[in-house]
C-alpha cells in the first residue's frame, strides 16, 4: 500500500483537489482496491452523491467529491497538470490513471461537483482568508473546464 500521507498529519484542509485529508483518505482507500475497480468505484460514488445529496456532510464530504471529480478529469487530455499533482502524492504511483474508457464519469463528476462547488456551494464556504478563497474557486474552475470539455 502506498502512503498518500504522513499519519501525523491531521486537519489539513487546502484548497487544491488534493489538499485536505478527507481527499487523501478518498485517494488511499482507492488505491487499497484492484486498478480495474477504480472506475466502479468512482461511478458508484458519484451516483450516490447525485442520488442522496442531503446526506452531504453525514455519509460524504465536499473534498471527496472534489477530489474524485479531479481523478476524473486527471485521466481526460487537459487534465496533465493533475496527473502530476497525484504522482507527487505517491512516490510508487499506486493509484493508477483512469483509462480513457472512463470518459463517460466526465457528466456525473461535473455535476456532483456542481452540486458541492458550484457557486456558494459548501465547498467555498469557511475559508478562512481571501486567498484561499479564490484558490478555492481556481481549482473548481479548472476542473469544471475540463470536465465540460469531455461533454
Amino acid at each position: 500500500m502506498t502512503v498518500l500521507w504522513r499519519k501525523g498529519d491531521v486537519g489539513t484542509f487546502g484548497a487544491g483537489p488534493f489538499s485536505s485529508d478527507g481527499a487523501l483518505d478518498f485517494l488511499e482507500e482507492l488505491a487499497e482496491r484492484p486498478p480495474e475497480q477504480h472506475v466502479d468505484v468512482l461511478r458508484h460514488m458519484l451516483t450516490y452523491v447525485l442520488a442522496n445529496r442531503s446526506l452531504l456532510w453525514r455519509e460524504f464530504f465536499p473534498d471527496q467529491v472534489v477530489a474524485a471529480a479531479a481523478l476524473v478529469a486527471a485521466a481526460l487530455p487537459a487534465g496533465e497538470h493533475l496527473q502530476h499533482r497525484l504522482a507527487e502524492l505517491s512516490d510508487e504511483a499506486d493509484l493508477e490513471l483512469l483509462p480513457a474508457s472512463a470518459s463517460d464519469l466526465a457528466a456525473p463528476a461535473l455535476e456532483a461537483l456542481l452540486f458541492v462547488a458550484g457557486p456558494d456551494g459548501p465547498w467555498h464556504q469557511g475559508w478562512t482568508t481571501e486567498a484561499n478563497r479564490h484558490d478555492a474557486q481556481r481549482t473548481t474552475d479548472d476542473l469544471v473546464a475540463i470536465l465540460r470539455a469531455a461533454i
